[in-house]
């Protein structure tokens, strides 16, 4: 199984938790188990929550810079 670390992008960490959730529906694991397991799933989540809350504010960005280019005549084409 995957182990989490911070410097995991969005697709890995997702990956990750659909790992965690196959394995949490092995019906021979042991409660203790499952605790361990759902407990890794919940960083997974908030972790995937994080990546794209920043993915959020990205195009957030972007789309202001645009929009601010469009009503000021600039060139939207530059970088």
């Amino acid at each position: 199984m995957t182990e989490l670390k911070n410097s995991m992008d969005f697709e890995e960490a997702y990956a990750a938790l659909r790992e965690i959730v196959a394995e949490m529906e092995n019906p021979k694991n042991k409660i203790e188990d499952n605790i361990a397991l759902y407990e890794k799933a919940c960083r997974l989540v908030l972790h995937c929550r994080k990546k794209l809350d920043e993915a959020k504010m990205q195009i957030t960005d972007i789309n202001e810079r645009i929009a601010a280019l469009k009503n000021s005549g600039g060139d939207i084409f530059e970088d």
